[in-house]
């Protein structure tokens, strides 16, 4: 079981999604939540590579959770639309 730190860009990018798609931050949420509980089990995680090399990358739907996970902290650092996830 681990812990769930945001960052502040996480937790703006997630405001702000909560404002336009209420249900779909409800996702995120709900799936970061159930990944920190049952890492082991299966969720839709890649490793990435190139520029975001070491961080990991939970899929919600059309939303990408950027993250990292350390000890029993889950480090969410961005939360994104797809279209926009892997620019800068």
């Amino acid at each position: 079981m681990f812990n769930i730190q945001y960052t502040n860009k996480a937790y703006k990018q997630l405001k702000k999604i909560f404002k336009n798609a209420p249900i779909d931050a409800e996702k995120i949420v709900k799936s970061i939540e159930s990944y920190a509980l049952t890492p082991f089990e299966k969720h839709d995680i890649k490793i990435l590579h190139g520029k975001y090399e070491n961080f990991k990358r939970l899929r919600v739907g059309n939303y990408r959770v950027l993250f990292d996970n350390e000890d029993n902290i889950i480090f969410v650092y961005e939360i994104k639309h797809r279209k926009d996830a892997y620019n800068g």
